[in-house]
């Protein structure tokens, strides 16, 4: 048997995806430079969380008590960059729940405080495991095929293919886990099997829209 996987994403400017358990970096810059000094104030902020802040930057130092739980050791900035206008937002270990809508807010200096800088990034999270498809003899002449994939989100579409390439029509279950994601399965009994035989397992999902060209 024999696995595939196809994954379509289409995302817009302010639009990063994320794997469950890498790290992804959210981007955000001062834009004129000039009205900031060498320690620019940072409020990176998810407004669905209470407390609000994924992090804050604040004379040179990141402010630890401001910080939602959530993302406590998770979160940080580029500092040695932060001089040079990069305040982007790195997440490690992305979980499910980091899944929303990021504000970016930079707060200049004193004297051009009524022109504060604000900018958003939509955090789309994936999950995915490595799928499995496996054969048991049920009877003689006759095999059972399953095809899982467990804990993926956005969930997957699956079907099994015989070695002509026909869809077969498979008993199909999906569970919803405790984390958020889905488990997704399909069997498949072959009967008057003789020799050798070849089937396929193929799994897609898509992230986004595509733009009409």
């Amino acid at each position: 048997p024999f696995l595939s996987l196809f994954v379509n994403i289409w995302t817009h400017p302010h639009q990063v995806v994320a794997v469950v358990g890498d790290a992804v970096t959210l981007p955000c810059s001062l834009e004129d430079r000039t009205r900031f000094d060498d320690s620019p104030t940072v409020e990176w902020t998810r407004p669905d969380l209470e407390p609000k802040a994924a992090l804050v930057y604040r004379d040179n130092s990141e402010v630890f008590e401001m910080k939602h739980q959530c993302f406590e050791f998770r979160t940080s900035l580029f500092h040695s960059e932060v001089k040079d206008g990069n305040v982007s937002l790195r997440i490690s270990n992305v979980q499910l729940s980091d899944a929303g809508m990021f504000y970016c807010l930079k707060i200049p200096k004193e004297e051009a405080r009524l022109r504060m800088e604000n900018s958003t990034v939509e955090l789309v999270v994936v999950s995915v495991s490595d799928p499995k498809i496996s054969m048991v003899a049920v009877q003689s002449g006759e095999v059972m095929v399953e095809c899982a994939a467990g804990c993926w989100l956005p969930k997957p579409e699956m079907k099994i293919l015989d070695d002509q390439g026909r869809t077969l029509t498979a008993e199909k279950t999906e569970t919803e886990e405790p984390k958020g994601c889905i488990t997704v399965r399909q069997k498949v009994v072959l009967q008057n099997l003789t020799g050798r035989f070849e089937d396929r397992c193929f799994l897609w999902f898509n992230i986004g829209t595509p733009v009409p060209a």
